[in-house]
């Protein structure tokens, strides 16, 4: 996660933990972002040579992946709000309900996590268990009043909670597991490059020195190799969950100046974003019009089946498919057809930069859309100024570029400007593939500093003034070039001086 004094860099015990295996490796650690529920298939895609955020060692994930030597015992630890402690003396008075009705409490936990099979182990049924995205949104939901339990692993729950006055973590469950890196099967090389590097880490002491530090060591951890130096013990004060750690103060210190100037600078990317999509989707939509009032069907067709097909799926689904399915069919293809694969790398060519597919998916999105608004426009003007100019000795070109698509375009305009507008927005969903957009650094530092509801006000502001600067551009720029849409100061104006 984003540090809060310092947006662009990464802060975490796991960052930490591969900075030292990168030392011990010599080899440079580069970060890769991307949704908690899509890292597998970021690492299997070739994006990312390994996966490492809190997986806990599973066998559903073992049919997937490879797994490292473990690096971290964890528990998992009940959470309740602290005005409910006299309600809930412990765990099992929220199991079958505390009045004996036979009710479960509801609870929240992360998606995807060991800790939904922990619950139904405990019996909680599936509709009592409410699963999220990421590991704070089930703390905001147990403070709402949403959810009156919440189980996680022992490390999110000390972060999370471990230091807010409305909570408070209850006593572990003893359900323990272990996290481990995440590897591409087969990938043994890197794999037992990282294990030997990790053991290195363990015996020397200094993994022990990073847990204590970010305060989530427990005894436990000793029971997977990690060795504790003499003395680190005393000079913690021997405090093994208590909050307020080096590491966890830095992830949590906050300060606006630096946070606005951080989503100042993500604004960046989304204007080119949108100002390179924009465009694209206005050229492709024009081709798409043009092909779907063809009267030949070989080239209307295919034209009308891409605009059904992609008006037909979220926008979010052709973000997943293009960024982690075209390498994946990459690896397939370079598996399966060895005589392709001694010609192309395949694999690379359909891996693209996660800026590139942003731009690819919203102007080819977005395409579909203007083809409509594109084709209605043509249509809008009268048949017989394309009739007239053919009988002048125009050529069906020529009437198309010179008569149809300039007066066309006047219709077209407007809904061209709201369209622009609503890009600027839907910009925010590239978020996920991690591209560095106003979005994706707010909830960044929002989730780092427990402040998502502040800083998305925040951001919220910057898209306002994006989108107002944006329709104030274009609705000068068309009443520049004289299209018909006029600002309404102007208008004003303009209708005065005519009485």
């Amino acid at each position: 996660m984003p540090k809060a004094d310092d947006p662009d860099a990464l802060t975490g015990f796991e960052i930490e933990l591969m900075d030292a295996i990168g030392r011990a490796l010599d080899l440079r650690v580069e970060p890769v972002l991307g949704d908690w529920l899509a890292l597998v298939d970021l690492m299997k895609s070739g994006r990312a040579d390994l996966a490492i955020n809190g997986f806990e060692v599973t066998e559903e994930r073992a049919a997937e992946v490879d797994f490292s030597a473990p690096y971290y015992v964890y528990d998992q630890q009940p959470t309740i709000r602290a005005a409910d402690r006299a309600r809930f003396g412990d765990f099992a008075s929220m199991r079958g309900g505390a009045d004996g009705t036979g009710t479960f409490v509801p609870v929240a936990t992360l998606n995807g996590a060991a800790s939904v099979d922990v619950l139904l182990e405990f019996g909680w049924p599936r509709e009592a268990i409410r699963e999220y995205d990421d590991g704070l949104a089930p703390y905001a939901e147990l403070k709402a009043g949403r959810v009156d339990l919440v189980v996680q692993d022992g490390v999110v729950a000390q972060y999370y909670a471990g230091g807010d006055p409305e909570l408070v973590n209850l006593a572990p469950l003893g359900q323990t597991g272990t996290y481990a890196a995440l590897f591409r099967k087969g990938d043994a090389a890197l794999r037992g490059e990282f294990d030997r590097a990790l053991a290195g880490l363990k015996s020397s002491g200094e993994l022990a020195a990073l847990y204590r530090r970010w305060k989530i060591w427990t005894p436990e951890q000793a029971s997977i190799g990690i060795v504790e130096r003499v003395g680190d013990s005393v000079a913690t004060g021997g405090s093994e969950t208590a909050a307020g750690a080096d590491g966890v103060d830095a992830a949590r210190a906050f300060a606006w100046p630096a946070v606005l100037w951080a989503l100042a600078k993500a604004c960046v990317n989304t204007i080119l974003l949108t100002v390179l999509a924009m465009p694209l989707a206005v050229v492709v939509g024009v081709a798409l019009a043009i092909a779907m009032r063809s009267a030949r069907r070989r080239i209307a067709w295919p034209a009308r089946a891409y605009v059904a097909l992609v008006r037909g799926t979220p926008l979010l689904v052709q973000l997943y498919l293009v960024y982690y399915s075209l390498p994946a069919l990459g690896l397939w293809l370079a598996g399966e057809i060895p005589s392709l694969a001694a010609i192309l790398d395949v694999q690379a060519a359909l891996t693209w930069p996660a800026f590139l597919v942003a731009i690819v998916v919203l102007a080819g999105n977005y395409g579909a859309y203007e083809a409509e608004v594109q084709r209605a426009g043509l249509e809008s003007v009268p048949d017989g100024q394309r009739r007239a100019a053919l009988a002048l000795g125009f050529t069906h070109r020529t009437t198309l570029w010179r008569i149809e698509l300039p007066q066309g375009f006047r219709t077209m305009l407007p809904a061209t400007i709201n369209d622009l507008n609503s890009m600027i927005k839907d910009s925010s969903l590239v978020s996920l593939i991690a591209v560095p957009e106003l979005m994706q650094v707010a909830l960044g530092i929002g989730k780092a500093t427990f402040m998502v509801p502040a800083v998305l006000v925040a951001a919220a502001a910057y898209y306002l003034v994006l989108s107002l600067v944006a329709d104030r551009l274009a609705r000068r720029l068309a009443a520049a070039r004289g299209l018909g849409i006029v600002p309404g100061a102007q208008r004003g104006a303009l209708a005065g001086g005519a009485r």
